[in-house]
């Protein structure tokens, strides 16, 4: 799929136009646009294309051949990156999605330029690089792409936490991945750990770790336990146990990501007189169970309040950052907040490198 459909299009408005919160005074934002690889291609074009008050000024990559054939079916300038960076041309805007192992160079470029920054995950390959790389920027000028905290589920059990609605939150789990070869995206990058900074983990795990961490306010976990299976140095499989520290105490995170093996592709939150359940993909709703029998107590939906599609996703993480480099605001996807994320990956790889 390269095209928003016209109803999915108008969902993804609606979507927007019913989150909470004033919308600044639009001003047109240039937006460049470094790497042309598939999610780009598939996601982030199509969406920008349906942002009003932006104008795509460029796609650029080291392959002149992608640049042209990406930029071309949108009508976008194609520009090569050669060895001169300076050479890109100026834009208020950003998309940074190149191997996380190539970034920092740009980092610096853009910083100071005065650039904002979306930049796809990771944001660094380790907490000391993305440190560094959010003191070079206004904390709404550089964000990283989670796009999940914009789930309508998420928001919604974002909300259940803070406001305390079953009690304290005993313990959580995760269950994601399939039998697969394939990342999704850019899966070249994936399957080189030098280049895309890990496999599995890095790919795909971290996104539904960050949703916890973005639930519960986590801002330390810490691995206990962890089995890696890696395949020629990439981690394939991943299953640990770690202990998340939030401002109402600890909390046990059992965690299992994989390529190998189909799994549930839930995340589920324990509470003394229930089990609060949602799905790893965009979803209104979240199911409550009962701790006696496990059977359905309630289905709760957030209508309105945030996506329930891929596209709307992506598209409430770019309207939500370009509404915040317009306001001087930083958005709930400001890179400074993923740092927790980024720092329990890393602690993750150091522990399955060390006991594997």
């Amino acid at each position: 799929m390269t095209e928003l459909t016209m109803t999915e299009l108008a969902k993804t408005k609606i979507a927007a136009s019913t989150m909470p919160g004033d919308t600044p005074a639009a001003r047109v934002l240039s937006v460049g646009i470094v790497g042309a690889g598939e999610i780009v291609s598939r996601i982030h074009l199509p969406v920008l294309s349906a942002c009003e008050d932006i104008r795509i000024a460029y796609v650029a990559d080291k392959n002149p051949e992608t640049a042209r054939s990406v930029a071309g079916s949108y009508k976008v300038a194609p520009v090569t990156v050669a060895d001169n960076l300076d050479k890109l041309p100026q834009t208020d805007v950003v998309l940074l999605a190149v191997p996380v192992a190539a970034r920092l160079q740009y980092y610096e470029l853009f910083a100071k330029r005065g650039t904002s920054v979306l930049a796809e995950k990771p944001l660094a390959g380790c907490g000391t690089d993305a440190e560094r790389i959010c003191g070079l920027y206004p904390e709404y000028s550089l964000a990283c792409g989670f796009q999940r905290r914009s789930y309508a589920s998420v928001v919604m059990a974002r909300m259940l936490v803070a406001e305390n609605w079953f009690g304290p939150l005993r313990t959580i789990s995760i269950s994601e991945g399939a039998l697969t070869t394939k990342t999704g995206a850019d899966s070249r990058f994936y399957d080189d750990a030098t280049s895309g900074g890990g496999g599995v983990l890095m790919d795909l795990g971290c996104h539904s770790l960050d949703v916890v961490m973005y639930i519960t306010d986590a801002t330390e976990a810490i691995p206990v336990k962890q089995r890696f299976v890696f395949d020629d140095g990439v981690d394939r499989e991943i299953d640990a146990r770690l202990t998340l520290r939030t401002a109402h105490g600890t909390c046990d995170l059992d965690y299992l990501v994989t390529w190998l093996r189909p799994a549930k592709n839930t995340i589920e939150m324990r509470f003394a007189n229930c089990t609060v359940e949602l799905s790893c993909r965009p979803s209104q709703d979240i199911e409550i169970h009962g701790v006696q029998n496990g059977r359905d107590v309630a289905s709760l939906a957030m209508r309105g309040t945030g996506a329930a599609t891929m596209y709307q996703a992506f598209y409430l993480e770019w309207t939500a950052f370009l509404d915040g480099v317009r306001s001087r605001q930083a958005s709930k996807f400001n890179a400074r907040s993923c740092l927790p994320t980024i720092r329990t990956v890393e602690a993750l790889y150091r522990a399955g490198k060390r006991n594997p």
